[in-house]
């Protein structure tokens, strides 16, 4: 949170970034409405949030080619620069906490985290290929047998 206040953006703006950036790994663009809906914003939210990115330089914004009423937004160099800095320092603080986990918690974690991603199942999507809300991503925990020191 304290690289996303020294980058004086709203969590929305970080929202939008990371969207783009991971929209066709970042090379291409998306329409207005792509990222509105992609971030469960209303249009005209997603607009302004546009706006001020446009007027941040993170992001440029033009008229599509094969319809002009459509506008498309795209990340610039900088807009790239601010998500490449951020997700650096994020890899950082996982390495760090990582780092000083006793060996074998390192390779159990390893190992449940390596299950997770090479699994063919995306727990992220729902059945039918929507986003599943953040409760429904997540399996029921039995908190009961967990032991707090």
């Amino acid at each position: 949170m304290d690289s996303l206040a020294a980058a004086d953006l709203t969590f929305s703006q970080m929202r939008v970034l990371f969207t783009l950036g991971a929209h066709g790994d970042g090379a291409e663009s998306m329409s207005l409405n792509e990222i509105a809906d992609h971030i469960n914003l209303s249009l005209a939210a997603a607009g302004r949030t546009v706006d001020k990115l446009v007027g941040a330089g993170l992001v440029d914004r033009r008229e599509d080619a094969a319809d002009r009423r459509v506008k498309r937004v795209s990340l610039t160099a900088e807009g790239n620069d601010v998500i490449t800095s951020h997700v650096d320092i994020h890899r950082e603080l996982l390495r760090t906490f990582v780092a000083g986990l006793p060996e074998p918690l390192q390779v159990d974690l390893g190992a449940a985290l390596s299950a997770i991603v090479d699994n063919e199942v995306d727990y992220f999507v729902g059945p039918h290929g929507d986003r599943a809300p953040d409760s429904a991503a997540r399996p029921p925990q039995d908190n009961s047998q967990k032991v707090i020191s």
